[in-house]
């Protein structure tokens, strides 16, 4: 398991300890809040590497990272921690990540790593709420983990939405397009008696009702498969188009 909110967040405690009484499982975590890092992995000396702090937890295995969800990713998939995981749980993060601009979400980004790197990923979001409905998304969570690890074949992502409702209040679930832009807070940066905040929120989002944003602002939890990065279709021009080496 890892998040982008960081060590400290409700979410990924909760969802750990449920995932932990039936599997073997693994939390590293950035060690400070991490949004809005895609699936990047930071920039390190590889002389004197990245800090990894052993944390408590209770029975947790518990780690924090100096660097993104997408490096403590990396490092899992190459064996640091044990063998590496046949699932990355990425989450729950705190508010939604909706539509294209999850390619900026440092929670969809290590689920998106994990599966570039051979494993399954499941992204966990939460839309806001007062109080937090954090207990709902574990719950949802906790099945989605099932469904994923049963899926025949290739490995899969899973971007998974959940209402800010209590559990009884979801209307539903459904699989969701992505919306044209979306929803996603991209960073928080603390000062000394400063609080910088960033969201990105297009100024279409949840318009279209068969959108992940639309359809989880109504209470529905919203279920997208994801793929990652793979060749486009090449025009019908030649290379040389671009550029002749002969003039």
């Amino acid at each position: 398991m890892t998040n982008d909110d960081g060590i400290d967040s409700p979410g990924i405690e909760l969802l750990a300890r449920r995932l932990d009484a039936d599997f073997d499982t693994v939390v590293v975590a950035p060690a400070w809040d991490m949004s809005g890092s895609g699936t990047g992995i930071g920039q390190f000396d590889p002389a004197q590497g990245v800090a990894l702090t052993k944390v408590e937890r209770g029975n947790l295995n518990a780690y924090t990272v100096a660097g993104p969800p997408g490096l403590a990713v990396l490092a899992g998939m190459l064996g640091a921690f044990g063998r590496p995981p046949d699932l990355v749980v990425s989450g729950i993060n705190a508010g939604m990540n909706t539509g294209h601009s999850v390619i900026h979400s440092g929670t969809v980004g290590a689920a998106l790593t994990a599966r570039t790197m051979g494993a399954h990923g499941l992204a966990v979001s939460l839309a806001e709420s007062d109080p937090w409905q954090w207990d709902t998304a574990a719950t949802i969570a906790r099945a989605a983990v099932d469904w994923v690890l049963g899926r025949p074949g290739s490995k899969v992502v899973l971007n998974l939405n959940v209402p800010g409702r209590p559990l009884n209040q979801v209307k539903g679930i459904r699989w969701a397009d992505l919306d044209d832009v979306g929803h996603i807070r991209v960073a928080i940066a603390d000062v000394p008696g400063e609080k910088l905040e960033f969201e990105v929120r297009g100024s279409s989002a949840g318009l279209d009702p068969a959108s992940d944003t639309a359809l989880c602002l109504d209470g529905h939890v919203a279920l997208t498969m994801l793929a990652t990065i793979s060749p486009a279709p090449y025009p019908p021009e030649e290379p040389t188009a671009v550029w002749n080496p002969n003039g």
